[in-house]
């Protein structure tokens, strides 16, 4: 399955359209002319809530980009995830092992996901586990994106906004929730 034989991608082709065009993450399929040669993730992060990621061709489908592209569009263009800028460069710096939130990348078997999708997070606060069919990516890749992961998400340099509620809210006391 990898990459897609028919140049056919799932919701858009290009990279994601923002709801404010100032905040993206945008997910990109390239070779060594964006990613260092020996890595297969090159990031570069950009004042003003923006980054683009580079992925190996080699190494993922374009149909997964896509379906990241359509996602990260929905999360970063609804602020559920902001930047915390400090410098240029910062990307490149080694994990320090903050721990502040995981996000992480894991392959599920085909069967075990739901019929045609490719992509799903599963996602609370200080966790995005992003689920991803078989044969969308590689193994290597997904190793790599988790190193990345726990520099981005793990030292707070992208963390989660989520809004501050009240769970008793969300549930009533006179409805049971399993019937």
């Amino acid at each position: 399955m990898l990459p897609d034989a028919s140049g056919k991608a799932a919701r858009g082709s290009q990279g994601a359209l923002m709801q404010d065009q100032h905040r993206s993450a945008t997910y990109h399929l390239a070779r060594h002319d964006k990613i260092p040669i020996g890595s297969l993730v090159h990031v570069e992060d950009y004042k003003g809530e923006r980054a683009d990621i580079f992925l190996h061709k080699d190494h993922a489908d374009s149909r997964l980009r896509a379906e990241f592209n359509h996602i990260t569009s929905h999360q970063i263009g609804h602020g559920m995830w902001r930047q915390r800028w400090t410098h240029e460069g910062r990307m490149q710096q080694p994990s320090e092992g903050l721990e502040i939130a995981v996000s992480r990348w894991e392959i599920i078997p085909a069967h075990r996901m739901p019929s045609g999708t490719i992509l799903m997070t599963v996602e609370e606060k200080g966790l995005c586990v992003w689920l991803i069919r078989e044969g969308y990516c590689t193994r290597a890749l997904r190793d790599e994106m988790n190193r990345m992961l726990g520099r981005i998400a793990g030292d707070g340099l992208w963390i989660q906004d989520w809004y501050d509620y009240d769970e008793a809210l969300l549930t009533s006391p006179l409805i049971p929730v399993c019937l």
